[in-house]
């Protein structure tokens, strides 16, 4: 999905006088504005090391942010703006926490729900696929249908795995939504290729 230029274009870059431009995906964006908004109010250094970034890749995608409006700046840390809370209310996609070394691989892990989309998916290797790129050691996909969560294609988890079945629930999942959890040997990888599977699949 291509998102209109107020809130995110799908590849940005950001001018350094000091040096090459750096680029980043929108996956870095929205991860970084639903971790500001989970925290209410960061630090550069603290969104820095929960993006994975360095302090030069953190400063500039903070100066994007910045100037598209998305966040305020302030002595005290940063913090979301209207804008910036738009954007992710916008977005059909939600960071939450779940994890189950059972299904994924990887240390760490990340989920993201994707509202309504559970028609779109086949068998989840596009999703899995999606998230390699972005560097993760694998992802499963779980979605919701007729009021059952299922493993593509055909496995009822309610009846398989009932009580991951219920931790799956508890994320808020609803019918018609899709699960994905990725894992990776860091959180801030999986994070970015949550963000980058739940972006490409909208």
């Amino acid at each position: 999905m291509r998102l209109e230029r107020k809130h995110i274009d799908m590849k940005w870059t950001t001018e350094n006088k000091n040096g090459p431009a750096a680029r980043h995906s929108d996956a870095h964006l929205f991860a970084a504005l639903s971790i500001i908004s989970e925290k209410e109010c960061i630090s550069r250094s603290d969104l820095s090391e929960e993006l994975g970034l360095g302090e030069g890749s953190t400063r500039n995608l903070i100066k994007t942010m910045r100037t598209w409006k998305q966040i305020d700046v302030r002595q005290t840390g940063i913090r979301l703006s209207s804008l910036g809370r738009e954007t992710l209310e916008t977005l059909p996609i939600r960071f939450v926490s779940i994890s189950n070394h059972e299904y994924v691989r990887g240390e760490y892990q990340q989920g993201i729900i994707i509202k309504g989309r559970s028609e779109d998916i086949q068998n989840g290797m596009k999703q899995r696929d999606i998230g390699i790129k972005y560097g993760s050691d694998g992802a499963s996909v779980f979605i919701m249908r007729n009021g059952s969560i299922i493993f593509p294609k055909d496995v009822n988890v309610d009846e398989s795995d009932p009580e991951f079945a219920k931790e799956i629930r508890s994320t808020g999942m609803s019918e018609g939504d899709v699960l994905i959890i990725v894992g990776s040997d860091s959180l801030p990888t999986s994070r970015i290729a949550a963000a980058g599977i739940g972006l490409e699949t909208i």
